[in-house]
């Protein structure tokens, strides 16, 4: 009886070995080349360059779609400290692979790689659309997220909807998401 029991468990063993290993889906990636994950958001990229909210540079940004099926995408800058919905950019082309440092200010997005783009920011209308960088006045951590999404364009999403809008378009059209998180302690 023992023998059997180790012959069984040498097959199972051998099957074990033989069976291909399957290789992990590869992620969705969010980077810049302006900070790392966690670090410090240079105050090129915030109120502390002009000394005043809103109309700030954005930072370029890039990623990959790894195997995350895109129709889209939607990138969504927030302040977790506070909650404050900072910035969005949605319907950006499937075949886009980042956005340019210093988007120009417009509801429409003018990069010719990003063609039927729109990007919207908190503030009044002097400042709403266009990057929307931090100024916290204190140490507050902030999440650029990029939405892999199942759509061409974001249903129920247009001039006049707000940067909370858009977030929760993107989660609900999500198949998938990545997150970059910088730190600002920037001051007008």
């Amino acid at each position: 009886m023992r023998k059997i029991a180790m012959v069984a468990l040498s097959l199972a063993a051998g099957f074990l070995v033989t069976t291909p290993a399957v290789a992990a889906p590869a992620p969705l990636t969010l980077t810049s080349t302006a900070y790392k994950n966690n670090g410090n958001i240079p105050d090129k990229y915030s109120c502390a360059f002009d000394h005043k909210a809103g109309n700030d540079i954005s930072p370029p940004l890039a990623w990959t779609g790894g195997d995350v099926p895109a129709q889209s995408y939607a990138l969504v800058f927030i302040d977790t400290a506070n909650g404050g919905k900072h910035w969005a950019a949605w319907d950006i082309p499937a075949t886009a692979t980042g956005l340019p440092e210093g988007l120009k200010k417009g509801y429409d997005v003018v990069e010719p790689d990003l063609k039927g783009a729109h990007q919207r920011a908190m503030g009044n209308a002097s400042v709403n659309e266009q990057f929307f960088g931090p100024c916290p006045r204190s140490k507050h951590k902030y999440e650029f997220t990029l939405y892999a999404l199942k759509v061409k364009n974001l249903p129920g999403i247009n001039k006049n909807s707000k940067v909370a809008d858009v977030e929760a378009a993107a989660k609900k059209a999500a198949s998938g998401q990545a997150k970059l998180v910088g730190f600002s302690t920037a001051k007008p």
